[in-house]
């Protein structure tokens, strides 16, 4: 039996991890089956179990992952959710390293969540020095705090990255690094059906010009944009008269969203989460970035999926003071949006800190509405990076279970029985 640990600690985790563990259990039956091929003498070879076990949501478990913890217990962001689950996380961790120790996996695998994942390896290299342990889904150490780049050399083995950039970056510090490719470039797009059903749902004006409207995925974030952002639609509605917007609120979030839009008394419709099945959600908010003509977007992994939509945008950030001045010490790039970093351009209107106002974004907004050469040279841009994500090598769980099967050997398995 070659035995997995396999670790997720939010949802888009767990969306990767379910893809790689359903492609790393096909590729391994393939690996098995030549071997078997190879060893005529043992005509009853039966093939050798890959069994994953660790923390994953229910996509990873329908996969076969048995979940030892929950999840959800992990899935927190900012210092006034994190300190409260202080005491949980670290007896998960704890829980996890006296599994590892009486377990004795094969292989590690931790996606995303750079710190948790860190902490734990650290932890688990105290009991084995020798099992290899993979990290999916580079931390954006490039970005800022390039010194943990040093301190993963300690622990990992290997890194599986999502950015065309990241293997050359980590390969600098020691790092072995494959890039697989990012998910986002192999996205199906709705199709007309799909997206005339979220046009029905929504009761979308279809005379009028769609405006995606994303404040953001954190409270931390819709406290401090999502305010701005009222007043740029309230602007522009002075500027134009057939425009819609649209908020696509991700659940944890879509109260905090409804409540202030409903104190504003703006008008704005709110694709709300809960309202619908993970899958549906997905898709119908794919088919509102196909039927946007612009998106005003807070900074994050959202342009490249307003990239793969081919949806016009621009981007924004801003934060508290104090975390201003820390990004502002440590931060490395000039840009955040990440089409912008890609392609090493400044090509993506963006406004961070004292640029976000009210009118830069209207300006700009009001810019990509009427020039529509604008319009397509962004559409180049983004056709350009979702190329550049593809990494011409098939889907990227296909490569990163390749990547990660590599650590396993095969020539110690007893294909015998």
């Amino acid at each position: 039996m070659v035995k997995v640990l396999i670790i997720a600690g939010e949802s888009s985790g767990d969306n990767l991890g379910a893809d790689l563990i359903k492609e790393m259990v096909f590729q391994h039956s393939l690996k098995c089956s030549s071997r078997a091929e190879m060893n005529q003498d043992h005509p009853s070879f039966v093939e050798e179990e890959i069994l994953f076990q660790g923390i994953g949501g229910p996509l990873m478990k329908q996969q076969g992952l048995i979940s030892l913890f929950r999840m959800e217990d992990l899935a927190v962001m900012g210092l006034t959710e994190v300190l409260p689950r202080l005491p949980k996380i670290f007896s998960i961790m704890k829980g996890i390293v006296g599994y590892v120790d009486i377990w004795k996996p094969d292989l590690i695998i931790t996606i995303d969540s750079p710190d948790f994942s860190m902490k734990l390896v650290r932890r688990l290299r105290m009991i084995d020095k020798f099992v290899p342990i993979i990290h999916y889904v580079a931390p954006s150490v490039w970005a800022w705090r390039p010194s943990r780049a040093k301190v993963m050399a300690k622990y990992y083995d290997h890194i599986l990255a999502l950015l065309p950039f990241e293997s050359d970056f980590f390969e600098k510090y020691g790092i072995n690094c494959d890039f697989v490719g990012h998910p986002i470039s192999k996205l199906k797009l709705p199709n007309q059906i799909q997206v005339n059903s979220f046009i029905s749902k929504m009761n979308l004006d279809i005379s009028k010009r769609v405006i995606a409207i994303l404040p953001g995925s954190r409270k931390s974030e819709i406290l401090f944009m999502l305010p701005i952002f009222i007043s740029v639609i309230r602007k522009l509605r002075m500027k134009f008269d057939d425009l819609e917007f649209v908020i696509p609120a991700p659940a944890h979030v879509s109260k905090l969203i409804e409540n202030r839009i409903t104190k504003e008394k703006v008008n704005v419709k709110i694709l709300a989460e809960e309202n619908f099945t993970n899958e549906e959600f997905k898709t119908f908010k794919f088919s509102l970035f196909g039927l946007s003509s612009v998106a005003l977007a807070t900074s994050g992994s959202v342009s490249l999926e307003l990239a793969r939509a081919g949806t016009p945008m621009v981007t924004a950030y801003r934060c508290g003071w104090i975390f201003k001045m820390i990004l502002k010490r440590f931060v490395n790039v000039k840009n955040a949006n990440l089409i912008n970093i890609i392609l090493d351009q400044n090509l993506v209107p963006e406004f961070l800190f004292e640029k976000c106002t009210v009118g830069n974004l209207v300006v700009s907004i009001a810019q990509l509405l009427t020039d529509s050469n604008l319009l397509l040279e962004q559409k180049s841009y983004q056709s350009e990076v979702i190329k550049a994500l593809a990494g011409g090598q098939g889907r990227s769980s296909e490569a990163a279970a390749r990547s990660a099967l590599q650590f396993i050997n095969y020539e110690e398995i007893d294909i015998t029985k």
